[in-house]
């Protein structure tokens, strides 16, 4: 007699892909930058990063069932320092995930990562382990990129338990300061400035760069911020 066998992680995936967002900011008609997110409550909110927010962008969620199209919402609120945002849709946008309290987290737990890293227009599986857990934050050996960022952090119940909102590497801190740097004077070497264009080439860097290291806030921090939030965590 044949016995069916299922991947690990298939089955948890399968009840929190409806729930689990592509967050873009659009400038006019145009992109101009990517995360992820999860839909909370009633269907009408969309839980995300802080960072994931572009001043005078309006933000916006790609629609699933439509490829191409995209669904207008409203930020209503914004914690920079815990680097939370709910944005606010006039219609349910998905199939809420269930939020749960992780204060039940410890090391070694078996964890994972739902979202749309690099701007990939499909949903993105990253299985990981509670590597460390502080008051403020979760870290997973998972290796998060960019846009990775508002991201769902679920427990093998298929439970949120902290919305990613960084990688680790103290590397990504020195080629910010290289990125930032202002040259005393402009060189032009056929038409092209080697400043600018290394300084271009390092932002691309630091969007790859990973040290398999990814960091979460966790709901405990997360449920005081917004009567919403409170609302949902236990």
């Amino acid at each position: 007699m044949s016995r069916k066998t299922t991947m690990p992680l298939s089955q948890q995936y399968q009840t929190v892909k409806d729930g689990v967002v592509q967050v873009l900011a659009i400038d006019g008609q145009t992109p101009i930058s990517f995360g992820s997110g999860s839909v909370i409550g009633s269907g009408h909110h969309v839980l995300t990063c802080a960072h994931c927010l572009v001043p005078g962008a309006q933000m916006s969620i790609a629609d699933m069932s439509q490829p191409g199209r995209v669904l207008l919402g409203n930020p209503v609120f914004t914690d920079q320092q815990n680097d939370i945002a709910l944005l606010e849709f006039p219609q349910p946008v998905g199939m809420p995930v269930k939020l749960a309290n992780s204060n039940s987290c410890a090391i070694g737990h078996g964890v994972f990562v739902v979202g749309f890293p690099m701007g990939i227009s499909e949903q993105v599986l990253l299985a990981a382990h509670i590597a460390s857990v502080t008051s403020a934050c979760l870290r997973v050996d998972a290796s998060v990129n960019h846009g990775n960022s508002g991201g769902p952090l679920f427990n093998l119940a298929g439970e949120q338990i902290g919305v990613v909102n960084a990688k680790h590497g103290s590397l990504s801190e020195y080629l910010t300061q290289l990125m930032n740097a202002r040259p005393v004077a402009s060189m032009l070497i056929d038409g092209v400035d080697p400043v600018q264009s290394i300084q271009v080439l390092i932002s691309e860097m630091q969007k790859n760069l990973n040290l398999g290291i990814g960091y979460a806030v966790p709901t405990s921090v997360i449920k005081p911020l917004h009567s919403v939030l409170n609302a949902v965590i236990p």
